[in-house]
C-alpha cells in the first residue's frame, strides 16, 4: 500500500472505536428496548435498531440470529437481574434464621415482596417490552424458560423457610408458582396497563394473601416494629 493511501486511510482508522463484545451487545439491547416500547416490537426494523445502536446492520446479527433473538434477550436480561436481586434479600433472611436470630416470617415475606416491585417499577421500560411482546412460536419454550431460575429461588427459599418452622407450606414448588402467576404476574398487569394508584392496593392486598397462605402452623407473636433504613444507614 502506498504511502498515499496509508494517509487517507489512517484518520478514518483511528476514529474507529473498538468496542468490547459485552458493551456493544448492551447498547444493542438498550437501544431495541427503547425502540420496541416506543414503537412495538412488529414495528421495529433491524436496521433502525442498529442506527439506534451506531452499528452496521450485519453488526446486530453477529450478536442476535433475530429480533426474536433480540427479544429474547431482553427477557433473559431482565429475569437474570430480578434472581440477582432477589437471592441477595433471600440469602440474608436465611442466613439470620439458621444463625438463630428471632425472625418474623412476615418481615421476610415483606422483604422479598418490597425487592420484587422496587425491581419491576425501576425496570418498568424492560416490563412493558418483556410482557407485552411475545418471540414468537419459535422461541416461546425458550422464554419460558426463562421464568424457571425464578421459581427455583422462590421454591428454595421456601423450602428452607419450612425447614426452619418459619413458614407452612406442604409443596414449596407449587406455592413458589401460584405466588409467580398471582402476584407477579398481576404486578406486570399493573404496571403496563393500570393506574399508578392501583400499585399500592395490590402491593398491600399481596402481602397479607403471603401472610395467611404461609403463616406458620402456630400463631405468631406480636409483630415488631420494622426499622426503617435511611439513605445514610
Amino acid at each position: 500500500m502506498s504511502s498515499s493511501v496509508r494517509g487517507a486511510v489512517s484518520p478514518a482508522l483511528k476514529r474507529r472505536v473498538v468496542k468490547n463484545p459485552e458493551d456493544r451487545r448492551r447498547e444493542i439491547l438498550d437501544a431495541a428496548l427503547e425502540l420496541f416500547g416506543a414503537k412495538g416490537f412488529h414495528d421495529t426494523p433491524m436496521e433502525e435498531i442498529a442506527g439506534a445502536a451506531g452499528v452496521a446492520k450485519g453488526t446486530i446479527y453477529l450478536y442476535f440470529q433475530s429480533k426474536e433473538h433480540l427479544l429474547l434477550a431482553l427477557k433473559q436480561r431482565f429475569m437474570s437481574g430480578l434472581v440477582e436481586r432477589l437471592t441477595d434479600v433471600i440469602a440474608e433472611a436465611i442466613e439470620r434464621v439458621a444463625a438463630g436470630a428471632p425472625v418474623d416470617y412476615r418481615d421476610v415475606i415483606d422483604a422479598i415482596f418490597e425487592e420484587l416491585v422496587a425491581y419491576h417499577c425501576e425496570n418498568r421500560e424492560s416490563v412493558e417490552v418483556v410482557v407485552r411482546q411475545s418471540p414468537g412460536p419459535d422461541l416461546i419454550l425458550e422464554a419460558l424458560e426463562l421464568e424457571k431460575a425464578f421459581l427455583q429461588l422462590l421454591a428454595s427459599t421456601f423450602r428452607e423457610a419450612r425447614e426452619y418452622g418459619l413458614i407452612h407450606t406442604e409443596d414449596p414448588e407449587m406455592t413458589a408458582r401460584l405466588v409467580n402467576a398471582a402476584i407477579r404476574d398481576n404486578l406486570c398487569t399493573c404496571l403496563c396497563y393500570s393506574e399508578p394508584e392501583d400499585l399500592d392496593r395490590l402491593v398491600t392486598a399481596s402481602k397479607e394473601l403471603l401472610y395467611k397462605a404461609l403463616a406458620p402452623d402456630f400463631e405468631p407473636p406480636p409483630r415488631r416494629p420494622r426499622l426503617v433504613k435511611t439513605p445514610s444507614d
